[in-house]
């Protein structure tokens, strides 16, 4: 059973008030980062357009799965059976896998892991009232948990980590005649279990080995499993020649190609993964930006709907109107930034989104004026 606390906190009006205020410090910091993320995002987005449509037309298909000298700094595309003749090994625990290219290990520790959930209430004068609930329960993890940052650190102790997740490499892994390294394994998804016999002090149970009982674990146990790359599997990758082996190529323009992938992948669809990869990834930052760019500007007005809550009803409603009007200059204001970004690469698109933000901006401003009409004069 999961250990709970709960905490109850108070803040009065004035301490609300000095927190609100320094927000105003705080906002124009928040403005300036979402600006900088968004320029920079656009920035690379449009990099990685014209990365891989350079990599499109000027990669080099090898029928011959050997390196040439004149494919020497290339970008070239192979296909064929990854091999290795010699063992892997993980040293750590004194197992090997024969007939492997690479094998995977994932390390997870039995650990205690903090959980809190907050919430608040208006009281009328202004004060507020925070209830928190701190929940400690025990699961396996990857990653090694800082049990010293919890707010109830006492029964809740975690060890230190001593094993982790890593990849292993033959010594003699190839590709055709290029030698695979272990920057290049990495960026296989490997998908096969394998399992070897439990070493001195560890019980396998399934496809893991555990350190400690797999039925009953404590904090400090250990539990281990294995994805590997059986010799013979065909594989693809997108990368530079580099002697005789493979590299991250760089485009004119300085982007970074460096990919591999398991089967039989044309180079077609390797590039197109990869630029389905560079919009997910574009659109995350995209959001994270802008939604900086509204809570900079909604903490410039945070002291009003401070004061409002005074009331408490009065400060809810003052403080979604301030939450609006900060959506209706934050997201046209980031949207403009996106297309001043753009203008220098792809001035048609660039355009079509300073359109769209002004079309916003007039919509969401309706939007409010409505719903908030002026008062007529006497």
């Amino acid at each position: 059973m999961p250990d709970i606390y709960t905490e109850t906190t108070s803040r009065g009006l004035f301490s609300r008030l000095f927190g609100s205020f320094l927000g105003i410090l705080l906002g124009p910091i928040f403005i300036i980062v979402a600006v900088g993320l968004l320029w920079w995002n656009e920035g690379r987005a449009v990099q990685a357009i014209i990365g891989l449509n350079t990599a499109a037309t000027s990669t080099v298909e090898l029928q011959d799965i050997n390196p040439a000298p004149a494919n020497e700094g290339k970008l070239v595309h192979v296909v064929g059976p990854a091999t290795a003749k010699a063992s892997v090994a993980d040293s750590d625990l004194a197992v090997n896998f024969p007939d492997q290219v690479a094998v995977a290990r994932k390390a997870e520790m039995y650990q205690w892991q903090e959980k809190s959930q907050s919430s608040t209430s208006n009281n009328l004068g202004g004060s507020q009232t925070t209830t928190t609930t701190y929940t400690y329960s025990q699961v396996w993890s990857e990653n090694p948990v800082d049990s010293s940052n919890f707010h109830h650190p006492d029964g809740h102790t975690n060890p230190g980590m001593p094993l982790h997740s890593t990849l292993y490499a033959a010594s003699d892994a190839k590709l055709g005649g290029f030698t695979l390294d272990s920057a290049t394994l990495k960026k296989l998804d490997l998908g096969q279990s394998v399992t070897p016999d439990a070493p001195g002090g560890w019980t396998k149970s399934g496809d893991q080995l555990f350190k400690g009982d797999p039925a009953a674990p404590k904090v400090g146990d250990l539990r281990v499993s294995y994805l590997a790359l059986p010799t013979g599997t065909t594989i693809s990758v997108l990368a530079e020649q580099s002697q005789s082996g493979f590299a991250p190529f760089t485009t004119p323009n300085g982007y970074t190609i460096h990919l591999a992938a398991m089967g039989n992948q044309p180079t077609a669809v390797m590039i197109a993964n990869q630029r389905h990869a560079e919009s997910i990834l574009t659109w995350i930052l995209r959001g994270v930006g802008t939604l900086a760019m509204v809570i900079g500007f909604a903490m410039f007005l945070g002291p009003i709907s401070t004061l409002a809550s005074v009331v408490p009803f009065l400060g809810g409603i003052v403080r979604g109107a301030a939450f609006f009007v900060a959506l209706v200059i934050g997201v046209p204001l980031s949207l403009v930034v996106i297309a001043l970004a753009w203008i220098g690469h792809r001035p048609l698109i660039g355009g079509g989104l300073l359109l769209v933000a002004a079309l916003l901006f007039v919509g969401l401003w309706r939007m409010h004026t409505s719903r908030n009409p002026a008062p007529k004069a006497a």
